[in-house]
This record gives structure tokens, C-alpha cells and sequence, in this order.
């Protein structure tokens, strides 16, 4: 006895009719009624009477109907498992984040991920951007979030996540020295400076006019960078729900200035667009950040 036997079987009690049923299960009407001959041989019963109005059950085939209904659900049933069980992923995934985790929905997204495929382990790896895009070309990363895009022809694509703002930032009792102040005005003054590698530094020379002057640090890491505006020693520039923040703490004071645009996005490799476990994070992102496909990324400036 076999599974088809099985489907043609409840195929034609269904149709009550051989051509019906075979045109449901897109075989032959001779197919059908040699699955049926050798399921009736099989069990030792005769499953259906033949009239020239169609097939019709006998006693036997109402009785055995249901059974075979319940093997071909259960049959069903073991095919959808194998095919989650094939998309199902496990193994690690490798994720560079290059700024707070609160900010980049670290925790929700680790829980989507985890709800939907529990058998992958996660590692949130910290990072800056710089080095996340070399660590996702040479695949010691999956995949990691960066502020700004790639370029298209490269090897690298991007999605993106959301908007944020930067501004400028100084020590706290200096607040009446930033007052009514330019970015002209502030090239003179002594600033923590960052690292080649850092997105920040091109949007800040391009604000200067070039580096400045007095440079008393070098960093890309965020909490020393605050730790040095906060002590006095210097201007520098900071995401503004960051600023926002250690204003309110007393640790900064905020420009009263405009600031300037920065996005986040999420970078893979271009040759794994396609992996599965790409697909996952993206799909994670989408729901914890509430994005539809097509749908704008959220603006994160507060």
C-alpha cells in the first residue's frame, strides 16, 4: 500500500467519478484505476462498485475512508515539518554592532531572532564601523550595522535601518561659550578628534574646513569620547539621543546649532544576499523596527 493509492483512493470517493478524479490529480483515468485495483488487492476488499453513473463506495470503502484520510493528514503533516526542519537554521551568526546596543534594538532584535530560529546562537560582536565592513568582507562577520551606506558596485550591499542626527557637544560649564557661536567659530577651539576609519571625521572636517588646529585626542570609541568633553577637554560631536541624554545628566552641553544627518544600515556580503540566515536578520529588523518592505527607514533623532 502506498501513499498515492491512499490519495487516489479519497481523490475519487471525493469526485464520485474515474475521469473526475483524474483530472484532480493530473494522471491518466487508466492510472487511476490501476491504483485503485492494486489498493483493493492490497487490502483484500472491494472499495468501490463501478455503475455507469460513476463510483460509489461499497460498506468497506466508507469504513476505510476515513482511516486513509487521517494517514494522508498525518503524511502531510510530515512533509511540513521536513520542510520547516530544512529552513530552520542553526550554527552562529555574527552580528557587529557599531554603536549601543539600546540604540540599535539589540535586545528585540536577538529575541525575534531567537523566537524564530531557535537553534541559532547569536553573537553581538562590538565594533566601529571601519572595522565592521572589513570583518563582513573577509566573513570573520555575517553582517553588521554602520553608519552610512556602500557603494553599489562593490562587494558589499546594505539595508537601511534608520536615520539619526549628529551634533556638537562641549564640556558643560561651557555653555556660554558655545552661545550664538558658528561652526566658523569653532575651528580655533580644542577638539577630540577621531580616527580615519570613523564616519564622523568626514562630517566634521567637511563642517571645519579641514582638521582643526588643536587636537588634544584621537578616539572612534563613544564612551571615551564623552568621558573627554565631559572632563573639559574639548568639543566634539555626538549622536543627539546620546547628547540629549548626558545634558540632561550634566555631563555635556548641546550646541544649540543645527546638526547633521547620519544613517544607519545594515551591511552583508553581496554574494550572500540570498543566505538564509541574511534573510533572517532582515526580516527581524523589519519587524522589530516596524519597516515594511518598501516603507521609509524611522528617523532616531530624540
Amino acid at each position: 500500500m502506498e501513499l498515492y493509492q491512499l490519495r487516489t483512493f479519497a481523490a475519487v470517493a471525493r469526485a464520485g467519478h474515474l475521469t473526475r478524479a483524474a483530472e484532480g490529480l493530473h494522471v491518466s483515468q487508466p492510472a487511476v484505476s490501476a491504483h485503485i485495483k492494486t489498493l483493493e488487492e492490497s487490502l483484500g476488499v472491494v472499495l468501490f462498485t463501478r455503475s455507469a453513473r460513476g463510483m460509489s463506495l461499497t460498506r468497506e470503502g466508507a469504513a476505510l475512508l476515513p482511516q486513509a484520510e487521517a494517514m494522508l493528514a498525518l503524511a502531510a503533516e510530515l512533509e511540513q515539518r521536513a520542510r520547516t526542519l530544512r529552513q530552520e537554521l542553526s550554527g552562529e551568526l555574527r552580528v557587529g554592532l557599531h554603536t549601543d546596543a539600546e540604540f540599535l534594538r539589540g535586545l528585540p532584535l536577538l529575541d525575534e531572532l531567537r523566537r524564530r530560529h531557535p537553534k541559532l546562537e547569536v553573537h553581538l560582536c562590538q565594533s566601529m564601523s571601519g572595522a565592521i565592513l572589513d570583518d563582513v568582507r573577509e566573513r570573520r562577520l555575517d553582517c553588521g550595522f554602520v553608519y552610512g551606506s556602500v557603494p553599489p558596485e562593490g562587494d558589499l550591499a546594505s539595508a537601511r535601518v534608520c536615520a539619526t542626527e549628529l551634533c556638537l557637544v562641549g564640556p558643560p560649564q561651557w555653555r556660554q561659550r558655545l552661545a550664538g557661536r558658528g561652526w566658523e567659530d569653532f575651528k580655533a577651539e580644542p577638539w577630540i578628534w577621531f580616527t580615519e576609519s570613523c564616519p564622523y571625521r568626514p562630517i566634521l572636517a567637511r563642517r571645519l574646513g579641514g582638521t582643526p588646529r588643536n587636537v588634544v585626542a584621537v578616539t572612534d570609541y563613544e564612551g571615551t569620547l564623552k568621558s573627554l568633553v565631559s572632563s573639559g577637554a574639548g568639543l566634539s560631536l555626538m549622536r543627539r539621543d546620546e547628547a540629549q541624554r548626558h545634558e540632561a545628566s550634566g555631563e555635556v552641553c548641546l550646541w544649540g546649532g543645527p546638526g547633521e544627518p547620519l544613517e544607519v544600515f545594515l551591511v552583508y556580503r553581496r554574494d550572500r544576499e540570498a543566505d538564509p540566515a541574511i534573510s533572517a536578520v532582515r526580516l527581524a529588523l523589519r519587524q522589530v523596527w516596524g519597516l515594511g518592505a518598501g516603507d521609509p527607514a524611522p528617523c532616531c533623532v530624540a
